[in-house]
């Protein structure tokens, strides 16, 4: 809009010069709808384009404005090549030059060579122009197009090597433990029929020797997934006796937090309760980060085969629907190498749950 109204005082302002007294109310009404188009040249470079041209030769005929109408089709002329593509411009440009010579020599009775060698090099000078800063904005968008694809090719290169890497761990850890276990559990079973008959001793030492042995293969194996700067661990597992502290450390972030934790005398086994723990550490930390909620409660209960574990809030997090990240993904794989189950979700009444089984007996749930 503000182009036009400039294309528009242009116009006048040249007639003013040219003309002996006042242009009068037609002459500026011509004047505002020659420049007119030029509020839409970016949404139709073309149709803009013959609006313009077409009010240009109009003020030209009527009050002699003819390098203030140059001037605007200058600019419109490099609108159409800066939008559009190369021959069309070129076509455009060419076709645009020869108007500015018929223009003359309709005007003029002749072709004044001045004003051809001047207007005619400007129009090929926008085309040019105009294709140039086109040109380097294509460039521009291919660089940026080519980083982004490298950078998301890159990211799935590196979750399929975590992914690759995850399962060859997996498989190592399988081979290393499960041919040792189950001879211990072999063995266990053979000391227990021979105790009431012989001395169970030399299977016990069997015992001794291979849980030696998948000891020292499940050491050598973690000792490729530690850094050479890590330190030993100094500290013992978090499990289900840690929770009063984390939500300690949620309350200290201003979360209204409460845990009930009832075992009600089950065995939960190691693994178990360290699992637990981290499930309700990465949905504690969910809420904190993206639920905008102002209170969570966790539910730790325990059963005769599965231990049942629920964190709910009264945030807004549902509201957007589920969104599946890394989070949930690993609190779910966390929940599956033992057996179990993770299920997150909006609650009905408002807030989010994430709810988690674990088996007890080490089976797989049902």
């Amino acid at each position: 809009m503000a182009l036009a109204a400039a294309g528009a005082a242009a116009l006048i302002t040249e007639g003013l010069i040219h003309a002996e007294g006042d242009l009068g109310p037609g002459a500026y009404s011509l004047a505002i709808v020659a420049a007119a188009p030029l509020a839409w040249r970016t949404r139709a470079p073309l149709a803009a384009l013959v609006g313009v041209e077409a009010g240009a030769v109009t003020c030209v005929l009527a009050f002699h404005a003819s390098w203030a109408a140059t001037a605007m089709v200058i600019v419109e002329l490099y609108t159409v090549a800066l939008l559009g593509d190369r021959v069309r411009s070129l076509v455009v440009g060419a076709i645009t030059a020869i108007g500015v010579i018929g223009v003359i020599v309709a005007i003029d009775g002749s072709v004044d060579l001045g004003g051809v060698a001047i207007r005619v090099p400007l129009v090929f000078a926008a085309v040019a122009f105009g294709d140039t800063i086109r040109s380097r904005h294509a460039l521009r968008d291919s660089a940026r197009e080519r980083a982004a694809r490298a950078a998301r090719e890159r990211e799935e290169e590196t979750r399929r090597r975590e992914a690759d890497e995850r399962l060859r761990i997996a498989r190592e850890l399988h081979d290393t433990l499960a041919h040792s276990l189950v001879a211990i559990n072999v063995r266990a079973s053979v000391a227990l029929d021979l105790h009431e008959t012989q001395d169970p001793s030399v299977a016990l030492q069997d015992i001794k020797q291979a849980s030696v042995t998948a000891l020292g293969d499940l050491r050598a194996t973690l000792s490729l997934l530690r850094e050479d700067g890590d330190a030993a661990p100094t500290t013992p597992a978090l499990d289900l006796e840690a929770l009063p502290g984390l939500m300690d450390h949620a309350r200290s972030a201003g979360l209204k937090a409460d845990v009930d934790v009832h075992v009600d005398g089950y065995a939960v086994p190691s693994a178990i309760g360290r699992a637990a723990f981290r499930i309700v550490q990465e949905a504690m930390t969910n809420v904190l980060r993206h639920a905008d909620a102002s209170s969570a409660h966790v539910s730790v209960r325990a059963g005769s085969n599965a231990l049942d574990i629920e964190i709910t809030d009264d945030g807004k997090a549902a509201s957007a629907g589920v969104q599946p990240g890394l989070g949930l993904r690993g609190m779910a794989e966390r929940a599956a190498v033992l057996g179990g189950r993770v299920h997150a979700g909006p609650c009905d009444a408002g807030g989010w749950r994430v709810k988690a089984v674990l088996p007890l007996d080490g089976g797989e749930l049902r």
